[in-house]
């Protein structure tokens, strides 16, 4: 079905239904695909790689078509499947670990769809997971706040992963927030999310409205031509440039 001979080219296959919004022909495609692959016991590693990966895609459209319960347990299948492949590559080819998507992507994964499913306490633990094996993922902080509101705890984790992000950068049109060694957040659906926030803890509310205003200032100072658009960009730029000019010494 759908040239499954060619796993990767199913996968890309699938990706591109994604991208194009063609939700439903991309979650029976990636139910058959990931199906086929669990059903052979047998799999060798590329196959297991590509399981995981069709795995991961399967959850995401679950997500996007309000399939959160379903989701769960396809998510569950993820996180075993993802450390029966680590196991593999630790005996066979350990310098390929370092290339897979960490394990905190599928926690993060994991705490969007419990979150989807009403499940408030897996979804805030799965979160926070996440956030134990990347820290500062400000996405996954984000992204909680989101989907739970101003709970205390993931609150003061977006809180916490905002600061360590260091100062708004723009990408094109874009205004981020851009951790090291994680992904990057579009710092305006940052804004509108606390903006829009109801029942703030009182201990929160001060450094909630305090971040709304460093996020703006950045912002306006970097449309203004204030600041540089990659603050961190020019820091590294600078620090790469010699502190003395020897042409100067005769």
């Amino acid at each position: 079905m759908f040239g499954m001979s060619n796993p990767a080219q199913t996968l890309m296959q699938i990706e591109r239904y994604i991208d194009d919004g063609r939700m439903e022909m991309s979650e029976v495609m990636a139910s058959e695909f990931t199906s086929m692959l669990l059903a052979d016991k047998k799999r060798a590693v590329d196959s297991q790689v590509m399981l995981v990966k069709g795995l991961r895609l399967y959850c995401d459209v679950l997500l996007m078509r309000n399939k959160a319960k379903e989701g769960i347990a396809i998510v569950k299948i993820l996180h075993k499947e993802r450390k029966k492949l680590i196991r593999i590559l630790k005996n066979n080819a350990p310098e390929m670990i370092s290339k897979l998507t960490p394990p905190a992507e599928d926690y993060r994964r994991g705490g969007n769809l419990l979150a989807s499913a009403g499940k408030k306490g897996p979804a805030m633990k799965s979160y926070s997971t996440c956030q134990k094996l990347s820290p500062n993922h400000v996405v996954a902080a984000y992204e909680s706040v989101a989907a739970l509101g101003p709970e205390k705890k993931m609150l003061g984790v977006l809180l916490k992963c905002c600061a360590a992000a260091g100062p708004v950068i723009r990408s094109g049109e874009i205004y981020l927030l851009q951790p090291e060694n994680n992904p990057s957040q579009d710092a305006k659906q940052i804004l509108a999310t606390l903006k829009s926030l109801n029942g703030v803890h009182n201990n929160q509310k001060d450094e909630v409205h305090s971040l709304i205003q460093r996020l703006e200032q950045e912002i306006i100072a970097i449309e203004k031509g204030e600041a540089v658009a990659n603050a961190k960009l020019q820091s590294a730029l600078d620090s790469l440039k010699p502190k003395h000019d020897y042409y100067d010494y005769g």
